[in-house]
């Protein structure tokens, strides 16, 4: 985790992991899950961080979030309107 947050924050190149693969082996894990998740995020960073640096780490952690979500839940059938259009 420490080398991910220094590579999304300071752009430090130490993660050379696959986040959604590591996502995707987690079988429990729902959309409603990632709510929790980010509320304690942002809960943390606001106690750790002045606002203008919490709030960094918070945009890039609900940017990894929506697209971990996407990965993890989105499907062209359950998006595609009724009928097929």
């Amino acid at each position: 985790m420490t080398d991910f947050w220094n590579s999304v924050i300071l752009k430090s190149g130490d993660y050379h992991g696959r986040p959604v693969p590591a996502h995707l082996k987690l079988k429990g894990v729902t959309e409603a899950d990632f709510d929790i998740w980010l509320a304690l995020f942002r809960e943390t960073a606001s106690e750790l961080f002045a606002p203008e640096i919490a709030v960094v780490f918070i945009e890039r952690a609900e940017r990894t979030a929506t697209s971990l979500k996407l990965a993890m839940f989105f499907r062209l059938d359950r998006a595609a309107p009724a009928g097929g259009q």
